[in-house]
Parts: structure tokens; sequence; C-alpha cells
């Protein structure tokens, strides 16, 4: 199984912002399906079973978030996977807001529509990506600014995803959004995911 074509068929499901997966890429243990406000988080559910199905691994769907195993946790089966649809999370990805003026170009990401966190950036390229990147990081509570491994743009059954993996204090995380409006935007939900996968 090619865990970049079950997470981009996971996020071709009408409604699914954005997902992530836990444990080895051949062989996840977790997926977590982030819904957009509204969405029937018991027909996603349905949805992400089947494409699960598909991709011939068995799986739970539950709600809300996956609670930490007690230790010693027995290992799962090699095609069982914990599935975890959220359709709400207490804090959100706002905007991300791009202004040029005199004194540069600057990223602007605001959650919940009161948290801002502004960065100078360069005007595209690597050094945007990372403004966008360290900015929306700093808003999920990053400790540091996580830095860029990957930003890939593809199309998936006609539709644009973004999927971004940073390295936060020597963790990779990835994470991947659908491209709504433009690219700043949907990479810094695409951040957003990841640093939420922590």
């Amino acid at each position: 199984m090619a865990v970049g074509m079950l997470r981009d068929d996971l996020l071709s499901l009408p409604g699914v912002e954005s997902a992530q997966l836990d444990g080895d890429a051949m062989a996840p243990t977790g997926v977590r399906v982030h819904l957009a406000p509204g969405v029937d988080a018991g027909a996603v559910g349905d949805e992400v079973q089947r494409v699960l199905s598909l991709h011939g691994l068995r799986s739970e769907v539950g709600e809300g978030s996956i609670p930490p195993a007690p230790a010693p946790a027995p290992a799962p089966a090699p095609d069982e996977v914990a599935v975890v649809v959220q359709a709400s999370v207490r804090s959100a990805l706002t905007s991300v807001r791009v202004t040029e003026g005199r004194d540069g170009v600057f990223v602007e990401a605001l959650a919940n529509g009161v948290t801002v966190s502004v960065r100078a950036a360069g005007a595209a390229g690597p050094a945007f990506d990372q403004a966008v990147v360290s900015a929306v990081a700093e808003l999920a509570g990053a400790t540091t600014s996580p830095l860029i491994r990957s930003v890939d743009l593809r199309d998936v059954g006609g539709t644009s995803v973004v999927t971004v993996v940073i390295d936060e204090a020597g963790d990779a995380l990835v994470g991947s959004s659908i491209m709504h409006g433009g690219r700043a935007y949907a990479v810094g939900r695409a951040v957003w995911a990841a640093m939420s996968s922590r």
C-alpha cells in the first residue's frame, strides 16, 4: 500500500479537510481525519472505512482524539487501523494573509479570529513557504520554528492537494490540505494539520 495514495484517497472524500496517518508509513496504526464545519461525521466515517478497506485495512472509527495507550500496549494487528474522525477542534486556523509594502513581504496567520503571528517572507518560493510554516506553527504551539522537509502540490481526481512535511524539534510531522483558495492558506492548513498530529 502506498501511504501517499491512501492519504490522497482520504482527502478526495467530500467534507474532509485534512488527514494524518500515524505509525509506520507502510502499515499505519492510526488515521486522523478533520472535517469541514457542518459535515456529517458518521457519513464521512463510513466513507473513510470504505477507503481503508480498499487499501486492505480493517478499521474502527471513533470521535475525538486518540488517547495515549497504556504501557505496555499490545501491538495492533498489521492490518488494523484506529480511525478518529474529528468534526471540530478547539482551535482553528482562520486565515493566512500576505502583505506587501515598502518594508517587504509579510505573512500574517490568524487563529480563531483573534491570535495573530507575523513573519517576514521572501516574495515567493521556499523562503515564502518557510514564513507561512513559521507563522502557523507558532499559533499551533510550536516551541521552535519548524523547518520544511517538503511541500508537495498535486492534483488528486481534479482536486488540488498540498502535503507538507516539517521537522519540529527533531520530529517529522506531515499534514495535508485541499487548496480551496490560495497557496499560502493551503500550506498553512497543511502545517496546522501536521502540528495537530503531535
